[in-house]
């Protein structure tokens, strides 16, 4: 959060230093030949063992907040261990420093003699550039083929997607996503479509009048002291303001197949009374972004109240995303009891094991009988794969399997063709290519494609379950979505994991095998 950095009390001198003694990557040493400000990412040298966090005692709906505390207090301890010297303003030359305590880390965005000097006192081979990834890498959501016209014909008064996974059977049981709040890591959100009236987390911290009579809504005072300035709706992580507006319509498209309500005329939500927190994490103007803001974004999600995260963006393999980093992430959130649901790509075939990126290559919180079971720690992914209306995998839905043998602190689920298996993904499929509301006006979009529409539609599903039962853990959730799903050319797979999703049986699967209840 950003006002941990008055703790960061210290100076450092301009001299200049030598780097000779140490290796750094090439790009970091070309950008300190510069004189404009450098972003790096620091590791902490003893980031938080996280074996530790499963001593605390904690409640599964409201883990998120206290283990964030816990992080950030051991980051706030260790920043002054390690780098006491650090101090933001511009006489230091010093810019930023962040706290990434979700990954052990510090962004730092500082003149180029300070990353020297950070990196002489540190010594750190770690230390690297922090690097914009282009938004054609990220998004999920760019099919190579057309849905056919029988499945795009017209808008109905309910999605094909939402039927076809028996979202209204489960209402008619009861969930309908009440009390669940799913974050959008995303492009931003059109908060005023009447779709999703109702149905918009607003932050109770930054509602209201303040002492002088002003609506802490747009007060231009961080009313709640969490960091964040108005932060009504949630945060564009991007820019560092609260405009959450969704420039590009993905994110928006998202949201609507989690949690739009039709209003309008077109059911599009499956999940019709959860909250949708807008975290807008990717891809400005179509231009790039960087991992750091999606870690912030989830930082923000733990300590809000989010049980799902829904993040139809990913890292591909080639772009050398942050792999240790991604999985440390989605470790933490397995202990917190929230479910990350991603999207697996649309990379198709031929590029085993590496079709999927990060984060969606984490392996899920429990492991199907059919996997191999050699993983050093679980996380909380459930990767999304796509499907056609007639539950034919999508050509361009990417395939597993995936490995981790070559990443450092892991080593896990080798592959080798033929002989090792890695590990199988997607974890799940669902139908992609379906309608969803549009981020200008009061509109609908025929067909949102790609695994980034297949992803909302799961994210859907984990809201239900949680407004079924919020004590169910990310990985009894993970086990009901996958020992109930309609199996997919020929059962558990690297085309569809163990197939695609029914709300319906999920919920069926939960009720019978996990009856504890709050």
């Amino acid at each position: 959060m950003k006002f941990l950095k008055v703790f960061i009390c210290f100076s450092v001198g301009f001299s200049h230093f030598s780097l000779s003694q140490i290796q750094i990557e090439a790009e970091l040493g070309k950008a300190l030949t510069g004189k404009e400000p450098v972003s790096v990412l620091v590791p902490l040298s003893q980031p938080y063992d996280l074996n530790e966090l499963k001593k605390l005692p904690l409640e599964t709906p409201k883990s998120g907040l206290k283990i964030a505390e816990v992080l950030e207090s051991h980051l706030i301890e260790q920043v002054k261990k390690e780098t006491p010297w650090l101090k933001v303003g511009s006489e230091y030359g010093v810019e930023e420093v962040t706290p990434l305590w979700l990954v052990g880390a510090l962004r730092v965005r500082a003149l180029p003699g300070v990353i020297e000097k950070l990196l002489l006192v540190s010594g750190s081979k770690e230390v690297t550039l922090e690097r914009a990834k282009p938004v054609h890498a990220l998004f999920d959501d760019a099919p190579l083929s057309r849905a056919p016209s029988s499945e795009r014909e017209a808008l109905s008064e309910m999605g094909w997607g939402v039927q076809k996974i028996k979202a209204p059977e489960v209402w008619q049981e009861g969930p309908q996503g009440e009390g669940v709040v799913v974050a959008v890591l995303d492009s931003g959100v059109n908060v005023n479509h009447p779709d999703l009236a109702g149905n918009i987390w607003m932050n109770a911290g930054e509602m209201g009048k303040d002492d002088q009579g002003n609506d802490r809504s747009n007060n231009a005072i961080d009313d709640d002291k969490n960091g964040f300035v108005d932060d009504i709706y949630g945060w564009n992580f991007e820019e560092n303001t609260n405009d959450v507006r969704d420039y590009l319509g993905h994110g928006t498209q998202s949201a609507g197949i989690i949690a739009g309500q039709g209003t309008k005329g077109t059911q599009t939500g499956v999940a019709p009374k959860a909250k949708i927190m807008s975290l807008r994490s990717c891809c400005l103007l179509g231009g790039e972004v960087a991992e750091s803001a999606m870690w912030e974004a989830i930082q923000y999600a733990m300590r809000n109240g989010a049980r799902v995260i829904s993040m139809s963006v990913s890292m591909k393999h080639w772009g050398n995303p942050s792999y240790p980093q991604w999985r440390r992430a989605s470790e933490v959130l397995n202990l917190s009891g929230i479910v990350h649901v991603n999207s697996a790509g649309n990379r198709g075939k031929g590029n085993e094991p590496y079709n999927i990126g990060a984060p969606g290559s984490n392996p899920p919180a429990w492991l199907h009988s059919q996997q191999p079971q050699s993983a050093a720690e679980l996380s909380s992914m459930i990767t999304v794969g796509a499907v056609d209306f007639e539950d034919h995998l999508r050509n361009y839905s990417s395939v597993g399997p995936v490995t981790w043998e070559t990443v450092n602190g892991y080593k896990d689920f080798p592959y080798e063709k033929g002989k090792k298996p890695g590990l199988i993904k997607p974890d799940i499929c669902a139908p992609s290519e379906t309608p969803s509301i549009s981020a200008d006006g009061e509109n609908y979009t025929l067909s949102f494609g790609g695994t980034s529409s297949a992803t909302p539609h799961v994210a859907g599903v984990v809201a239900l379950l949680l407004s079924h039962n919020p004590k169910l853990t990310v990985a009894q959730i993970t086990e009901a979505i996958q020992m109930s799903a309609e199996q997919v050319e020929g059962g558990f797979s690297n085309h569809c994991g163990a197939g695609r999703i029914d709300a319906l049986a999920s919920l069926k699967y939960a009720k019978t095998h996990f009856q504890t209840r709050p």
